[in-house]
């Protein structure tokens, strides 16, 4: 009798002492495939296969971190961050981390690299870390930014379209121009010289006929020694008449 009460006791004190499965990490996207200047929501999950919650213990405020490359060139790296508002100084806290797959935070990065320009057109490696206490994961992903429009592709997009727009900036710094053709914007662009290569983001207008562009966003447009990475296709893209 005394050995058919203990048995169960002893499965269960063995499996209590079995090691957990490790946590996976993976990134999701919205898409693929962002305009110029179109932020990136990054949203990092992570995967616990047990059947039971799991706490993950981290030394730091700093839980997780994202740096974007293109090629082997980190452009840009997150800040120091963390999704507990009240994590304490010099000691450890703790997130609980559910069964399956969870979003562990969702985060929103501007499409500017560390030193405030737009990347240019072309395929980008994110890569995310996960801090916690024996339990250090990464994940990788790529994603796309695809060319910028050109000043004369306004003209065939609707108006209240979002696109953005690439070209030199002109003198007054209240127009951009490529390929002999100029588009009005909507104020002046401040911060950035005069005609350097430009890109900017908002949504297309007309008044009394003539075509112009409302700027929500604006950044100097970084060329990485790729002179073709500072010139924007003439046809609009079908998803930028969105």
């Amino acid at each position: 009798m005394i050995c058919r009460l203990f048995a169960p006791i002893a499965v269960l004190a063995l499996l209590a002492a079995a090691p957990q499965p490790p946590l996976a990490l993976s990134l999701r996207f919205a898409r693929t495939s962002f305009d110029l200047l179109d932020p990136v929501g990054i949203q990092l999950i992570v995967d616990n296969p047990s059947e039971s919650r799991r706490d993950v213990a981290f030394t730091s405020p700093n839980e997780y971190s994202i740096t974007i490359y293109r090629g082997r060139k980190a452009i840009w790296h997150s800040a120091q961050v963390s999704t507990t508002q009240a994590a304490p100084l010099g000691g450890t806290h703790a997130r609980n981390i559910p069964p399956g797959a969870s979003i562990f935070v969702t985060y929103v990065w501007s499409a500017l690299a560390g030193d405030g320009a737009s990347p240019a057109q072309g395929r980008y490696r994110v890569v995310a870390d996960f801090e916690g206490i024996g339990a250090h994961l990464r994940a990788t992903r790529s994603l796309r930014f695809i060319a910028p429009l050109a000043p004369s592709a306004v003209a065939a997009l609707p108006v209240g379209s979002v696109a953005t727009i690439a070209g030199r900036l002109d003198p007054d710094r209240d127009s951009v121009s490529a390929a002999g053709h100029s588009l009005q914007l909507s104020r002046i662009v401040r911060g950035i010289a005069a005609g350097r290569c430009i890109v900017v983001r908002g949504q297309v207008t007309a008044m009394r006929g003539v075509r112009g562009f409302d700027v929500s966003r604006s950044a100097p447009l970084r060329a990485d020694g790729r002179a073709h990475d500072c010139a924007p296709v003439a046809a609009p893209h079908p998803r930028r008449s969105r």
